[in-house]
Order: structure tokens, then sequence, then C-alpha cells
């Protein structure tokens, strides 16, 4: 796949192109869905498939003063879409010069003049131009206008509701990561670089790995049971993301114990990728039921894991990575 960041860095003319566009954060189901309707779309013509994407995501440019979290970082969603079978990503620098091309201006200058697009697929509800003034409609307009089709690709639904970013986030937000995989169609992953911590986990008989993360979005607080990517191999894990309440005054952090696993990998990247949230944070009143609680964890961990295998996972992640028994 051909990564082009800038529109000012496309140089060539793509054979007959077909292209979708949008911010695709969290590359989820219905996104797939447009995904793969142009990739099939463009092998059935000879032509070029090509997703267009911005960077930074609009909100963050047009209003930074509001809290709004990525499900992905630019690489893990470009790595996504390569897995489909996209031939051309080309990432717009999004700023506030671009955000107040018109409608028509866009189309014009970028899809027609400049990608020459053959046709376009679009989700049902996507918008484009300054203000988001352009919507569908205007879109099969232009696209009659300047000689282009336009396809209008429906919603998928999951549970009788359409799948969508806002949707994903808040389920993260609640802690729903299984609703939030289905939805996905993949674990919602996080990562990042292993740093020290006050290694409390060790002293309890628990090392953990503390994280430096690269994602924005971080699920609810609480328990959960993971799997952890390290050197392209996968272990299970335990992680627990908060304040750890039965210590006083301690930081917000994320830290994983990693099950029958010995290795010095601070400094290093590690993925964290989401099964189920086991429980909330909890207060104790003594260390010693801290501890006979995280036995419990890493026990109900063992055991789900367990079930897993036996019954196989619907949702397939990371093919071609080594998992330690």
């Amino acid at each position: 796949m051909k990564i082009i960041k800038g529109l000012e860095n496309v140089q060539e003319r793509f054979v007959y192109p077909v292209l979708t566009m949008g911010n695709f954060d969290g590359v989820h189901l219905g996104h797939q869905k447009i995904f793969e309707l142009v990739r099939n779309r463009a092998r059935e013509v000879g032509g070029t498939s090509i997703v267009l994407t911005f960077d930074p995501h609009p909100q963050k440019v047009l209003f930074p003063e509001k809290e709004f979290f990525l499900l992905n970082t630019l690489e893990e969603k470009i790595q996504i879409i390569e897995k489909i079978g996209i031939d051309v990503v080309i990432c717009a620098r999004f700023t506030r010069e671009f955000a107040n091309k018109s409608s028509y201006e866009f189309v014009k200058e970028v899809l027609h003049e400049q990608l020459g697009v053959q046709e376009v697929y679009v989700g049902y509800d996507s918008t484009f131009g300054k203000g988001r003034e352009g919507d569908t409609q205007e879109l099969k307009y232009l696209g009659e206008k300047f000689g282009f089709k336009v396809v209008v690709v429906p919603p998928v639904q999951i549970k009788g509701k359409p799948v969508s970013s806002t949707r994903i986030r808040k389920l993260l937000k609640e802690g729903n990561v299984e609703e939030a995989a289905l939805l996905l169609n993949r674990r919602y992953s996080i990562d990042g670089e292993v740093i020290r911590g006050k290694a409390l986990g060790k002293k309890l008989g628990f090392p953990t790995a503390n994280l430096k993360l690269h994602h924005e979005l971080i699920p609810k607080e609480g328990i959960y049971i993971v799997e952890v990517l390290w050197r392209n191999k996968m272990f299970k894990g335990a992680l627990n993301i908060g304040f750890n309440p039965t210590f006083p005054n301690e930081k917000f952090s994320v830290e994983v114990h990693i099950l029958d696993f010995d290795q010095d990998i601070y400094g290093e990247r590690i993925k964290i990728i989401f099964y189920k949230r086991i429980r909330d944070e909890i207060a104790f009143s003594s260390v010693d039921e801290l501890v006979k609680q995280i036995s419990k964890d890493i026990e109900i961990t063992r055991k789900y894991f367990a079930e897993l295998e036996k019954q196989g996972s619907e949702i397939k992640d990371l093919d071609g990575v080594e998992r330690e028994n």
C-alpha cells in the first residue's frame, strides 16, 4: 500500500481512482464495509482504491478546547486500512485554511482536478466542506457536474443501532470492551512504552509493567482481562487502570501483570488487547486483602482464557503472532 502524507505530495495521476473519504477514527465495521466496497470495485475495473483521510482530526483543529479522544493513532489507522487491501492512503493535512474550503471548492479542486476521481463511496452521514455544509445529496449533484459516480453506503447496525465512532467511545468509557469489540470487528487495544513505577506490584508479589501510553482513549478505570503483545509474542495478563486506592496519594496509572513472565522490558513498547472488564478498583482495608483479590483476579483471567480456547474466539486479532501458554 502506498502512503502519501499531504495532498501537495500527490504527484501522479491514478488509474481509474475509486475513492472514499473521511476521518475513519476507529476503522470500525461501518468503515470496513466502505473500504471493502472501494477495494472490490477498483479491482473489478482495474483501477486504484484510495482512502482520503485527514490529520490531525478536524475536531482537534476546529475545537481544541473541547475534550475529544481518538480511538486510533494515525499509524494504527493506516495499518488496519492496509490489512483490508487498499492501494493508496492519502493523509491530507487538516488546517484552518483547509477547513475554509467550501464543499464546491473541495470537490472541484481536490476530488476532480487533483485526484481525478471516477467513483466516490461515502457513508450515509458523510459531510464535507466549510462548516460541514456539504452532504451526500450535494456530493451526488457535484458528482454529476464533474463526471464521477457517487455511491452512498447505508449504515452497518449492531443490536439495532448504527455502528459509529461516537458509540464506540461511549462503550469504552463505560468499560464495555466486549461490545466495543463487536463494533470494531477486533478487540480494542492501546500501546505504550514500559516505564518505571514505584514497584508496588513487585512488593506485593505481582510485578507489573507501567505504561506511558501512545493512545488517547483509555477505557473506564478498573481491572481487565487482557493480552499483551511484546516482540511479536502474545501473553495473557491482568490490567489495572486507575489510582490504586488502597495506597493513598497514588497518581493515575495503567499497569499490567503479565502471567508467567519474567523479562526486563523497561523502555520497550508493548500493546494491550482488551478482552473483558472484571471489576471496579476498590480501596481494601489491608494489603493482605488486596493480595487475596489480585490472586482471585489472576485466577479469573486464567479460567477465562482456558474457556475461550475451548470455545474458539469469534473476533480474530493480530494474525501471525505467537501466543504463550
